[in-house]
């Protein structure tokens, strides 16, 4: 219940080109089973002035349905913060969602998210992607030589 509350918030201070309360906003990764509409095209107005950033537009997972939450000009909260876009990774029939948000922000795996099956796979591949990279890594320091 608390979390769908925090989702409105930040959803709401987002619609309205606000960002005081999204830093309040718990930022919940969640699994949805559709996947994501195509993206919409929009056009960039100018900037507003120093110190904007351009947040895209993009969709937002509410509970099973996708809504657009248009792009917009924002000022980071914190100094030298940056806009991480939101993510869609396909996983075992599922889309994981990682809602966009300021680097300074933290992304929140509830218990629901961490015991699907769809988050583990996620997980996994995840594990090996990066022990794959790690690899790579030794081998070329191997051969640097």
């Amino acid at each position: 219940m608390r979390s769908r509350f925090f989702q409105r918030v930040l959803l709401i201070a987002i619609a309205s080109g606000g960002f005081a309360a999204v830093s309040l906003a718990q930022l919940d990764i969640r699994i949805t089973t559709g996947h994501p509409p195509a993206i919409r095209h929009e056009v960039r107005p100018p900037s507003p002035g120093a110190g904007y950033i351009w947040v895209g537009g993009f969709w937002n997972d509410d509970a099973g349905r996708w809504a657009w939450v248009p792009g917009r000009w924002d000022r980071p909260e914190v100094s030298g913060s940056y806009w991480i876009a939101p993510r869609y990774v396909h996983s075992e029939g599922s889309y994981i969602y990682e809602p966009g948000h300021w680097s300074n922000q933290t992304l929140v795996v509830g218990d629901e998210v961490r015991t699907h099956r769809a988050w583990k796979h996620h997980e996994r591949e995840h594990e090996r992607e990066v022990e794959r990279e790690h690899q790579h890594a030794g081998y070329e320091r191997e051969h640097d030589h």
